[in-house]
């Protein structure tokens, strides 16, 4: 993981690439989501982003806005 905008991850960054981590270990989806606690549709959409914009979608995106 790395950091954006210089400050450390967030705790929903580092369960994201948990997530991911699980899975390079061949876990079900079913499986991580219930071991990171959020929805397997949550999961989904992680490893969608994924498949479109790789490994790097997952990090925390920046506020907009004041």
């Amino acid at each position: 993981m790395t950091k954006t905008n210089n400050s450390k991850p967030d705790w929903r960054e580092k369960r994201r690439f948990q997530a991911l981590a699980l899975k390079k270990k061949g876990w079900k989806q079913a499986k991580i989501a219930e071991a990171v606690g959020v929805s397997e549709g949550a999961v989904s959409q992680w490893f969608t982003k994924i498949e479109q914009r790789g490994e790097a979608a997952l990090h925390t995106q920046p506020k907009c806005g004041a």
